[in-house]
């Protein structure tokens, strides 16, 4: 098996153009077929034609790369059946393949600077009956916690349709409307002080897990969700080079206190 994932990475890399698809090529993970259980999988979307940051998903964090990390957390999860990382990227498949056993080579058309997320995670449900529940999780999110997705699996044992994760807010917003601001979410004649209101739920884009129906339809989301509470200190979410740096700058210190 080792001699096959090393001439099979050689291969890859030494192609200029790749005119088949390498699809879903399951190197050691055995998955196990539970009747009656729902099979939950992660993923894990990294595509190479990032902005911000090129090759934004293997940035440094810490001693490991953004998907090592995230990789090392999901593992540790109970009730994930299977963990996926999905690419276009011959840089990201090479310096990822150490950590993640199952890699899905993704069509172009689903990397592209257009393609939505919701159509990457499709393609590859399609090559996989398999799967119930998909987890699509950012690695972008380097402060994901165990517990987060602990808490995510146990919603979506039961009768919940999809999971994602959220941060609490008590900024107070406005909109610009022909020309005047109005406030959107207070009164003006009755400015909340944070302590007298709950706040509202922001997506932070940690992850989002959705059944299959609600994936074939197009969504993430429908009326029937759950949501996991995270706190704002680890909800930051890394696109540009100053981001990377807070991240690195916050580990430290967090692992300090710790």
């Amino acid at each position: 098996m080792f001699n096959f994932i090393v001439f099979y990475t050689w291969a890859f890399l030494s192609l200029n153009s790749l005119t088949e698809v390498v699809s879903c090529r399951n190197y050691k993970f055995q998955i196990k077929q539970v009747y009656g259980v729902k099979h939950i999988a992660a993923v894990i979307l990294a595509r190479g034609g990032s902005k911000g940051i090129p090759l934004k998903n293997i940035s440094e964090f810490g001693n490991k790369t953004l998907i090592a990390n995230s990789i090392e957390i999901i593992k540790a999860v109970p009730g994930l059946n299977s963990i996926w990382l999905s690419t276009e990227s011959k840089k990201i498949f090479a310096a990822s393949l150490a950590v993640c056993e199952n890699i899905h080579w993704r069509a172009e058309k689903f990397a592209s600077d257009t393609s939505s997320s919701i159509s990457a995670v499709q393609e590859f449900l399609n090559l996989h009956p398999e799967i119930d529940v998909i987890g699509l999780i950012q690695c972008t999110s380097p402060f994901l916690q165990k517990s987060f997705l602990i808490e995510a699996v146990k919603y979506l044992r039961s009768q919940i349709d999809c999971v994602f994760s959220v941060t609490r807010s008590f900024k107070l917003r406005w909109s610009s409307k022909l020309k005047n601001l109005v406030p959107l979410n207070f009164d003006l004649k009755s400015r909340p002080r944070r302590q007298d209101w709950p706040g509202e739920l922001i997506e932070n884009g940690m992850f989002y897990f959705a059944n299959r129906k609600l994936i074939n339809q197009g969504l993430f989301q429908n009326n029937y969700c759950a949501v996991v509470e995270v706190p704002a200190a680890l909800s930051l979410e890394i696109d540009t080079p100053v981001d990377l740096y807070i991240a690195n700058k916050l580990k430290a210190y967090f692992e300090q206190e710790i």
